[in-house]
Parts: structure tokens; sequence; C-alpha cells
């Protein structure tokens, strides 16, 4: 694939501002083996996740530049929406920034601005990979660039995140509110059940204020049959995991074989 030009814009976010659907995983085994096997498979995005993993950021950056090269788009959870998170993660590449536990409309708007240059947000400016560090774009094509082509999304997943939700939809720059199924269900009573009726009331609770907003979803998902089920609610970013799939097949592989 080579380098990316972010001039060109992000594909993923354009295919959400669309309308159209994107499948992709998230990476919890930092291999950068496992983002080109992601890739080749057909996924249009890879998330590395350093939220639940002790993943260093020399392995980060590998990482993204094995999915880039391998023709997917990478994102990347952080553990919070700390600004020095994110600066080290777009700085290494990533085309997208993903926060977890957003709960209000406040720190959605710091996530906005944290993955934006000034005048737009309060990103600080260095020459990166994006820019070809310098030597492909300067700051007067890149800055503007970039700031279009930027991914920010934000995880709903806490009782206190759905009753802000409109307010959090409402946040300019957002591109995704993302469901963090587990961790709703944990802070719900119900922790695992994902379709237990209080867990799927505020889940429709979710997908009523990000239509009302125009804002697309993106939610989590064990396997195809569930991916659906959302699909067909209108969710438009489905993503599976590395070490979910791995688990699945794996234990499927030796249960035929003993059987």
């Amino acid at each position: 694939m080579g380098w990316y030009d972010v001039r060109e814009g992000n594909p993923v976010k354009k295919a959400l501002a669309s309308g159209e659907q994107v499948v992709g995983t998230f990476i919890r085994v930092p291999a950068p083996e496992l983002a080109q096997v992601s890739a080749h498979a057909g996924c249009d995005f890879v998330i590395v996740d350093t939220e639940h993993t002790p993943v260093g950021w020399e392995r980060i950056a590998s990482v993204i530049v094995a999915a880039e090269n391998a023709g997917t788009v990478a994102l990347l959870r952080v553990s919070n929406p700390g600004r020095d998170l994110i600066s080290r993660g777009l700085d290494a590449g990533a085309h997208g920034i993903m926060v977890p536990q957003v709960e209000d409309p406040v720190t959605a708007a710091s996530v906005v601005a944290a993955t934006r240059y000034g005048p737009d947000g309060a990103r600080g400016t260095a020459g990166n990979v994006r820019s070809g560090f310098g030597l492909k774009m300067g700051y007067a094509d890149y800055v503007p660039a970039s700031n279009e082509a930027m991914l920010a999304m934000v995880q709903i997943e806490s009782r206190a995140a759905v009753e802000a939700i409109d307010e959090i939809a409402a946040v300019a720059g957002i591109d995704c509110l993302f469901f963090g199924l587990a961790d709703l269900s944990v802070d719900l009573g119900f922790p695992g059940d994902f379709s237990h009726p209080e867990v799927q009331s505020h889940v429709d609770r979710v997908l009523a204020a990000a239509e009302q907003a125009g804002v697309p979803t993106g939610v989590p998902v064990s396997d195809a049959e569930m991916a659906k089920t959302y699909v067909d609610r209108g969710v438009q970013m489905i993503a599976t995991s590395d070490v979910g799939v791995f688990a699945a097949g794996i234990s499927s592989f030796v249960d035929e074989v003993r059987g």
C-alpha cells in the first residue's frame, strides 16, 4: 500500500458518513502479523486496543504500520481521554481514536479537541508519519487534511453515559458512538447479559439519540449472528476481537478433533 496520503481522506470515516457498513476487529494481541491477517481477510479497519492490554508505544507503531501496509485503516483505543495518550497515538500514525467511558459532553468535546490541530482543536503540532515527517507535505497542507480525515469515536458504556446521550451525541466532531456492552451490562447490574431487557432498553435509547443527531453507531460483537441483530437496527460499525475469534476457533477445532 505504501505511504498513506491523508489528503485522500479516511475511508472508514467516509463510509460511516455515507451510511455504509464497516467491519473490522480489535487487536488485543499486539502482533503486526495479526493486523496483516485481518487486513488480508477483508477488514475495513483494525482497532489496536491499549485499554485492556500492556502493549507499549513501539509495538503500537509497528502494528499500525503493518495494518496500513496491508491495506486497512488502523485505529487506536486509548485507556482514557488524556490529551497525551491521544496525541501519541495519532503521531504514531493512527487514523482515528476511540476513547472509553465517556459520560458527558465536556469529555466528548475534549476528545474531539485532542484529535484536531488548531484552530479547530488543541492537538500539539509536529512532523509525523502522516505528513511523511515533513518530507511529503508541509503544515499548510497537512493540518487541514488531518483535521478533516480524523475519526473521533467515544464509547457509551454506563448508565451515566446513556442518561447524557443527547448532549454527547450533539457534540460537533464526534464521528461514532460506540457501545461498550460489557461495561454497560456490568454497570446496570446484569454482567455479561447483553440481551437483558434493561441493557437493551439503554441500547435503544442510544440508537434513538444517535439517529436524531445523525451520528453513526458501532458495537463489539462475538459472532456474525450477533452482528446481524445490530446491523438490522442500523448499527454501521461492527467490530469483533482477535482474542474472541481465536478462542472460538481453537475451541471448535479441539472439540471436533477430539470428537
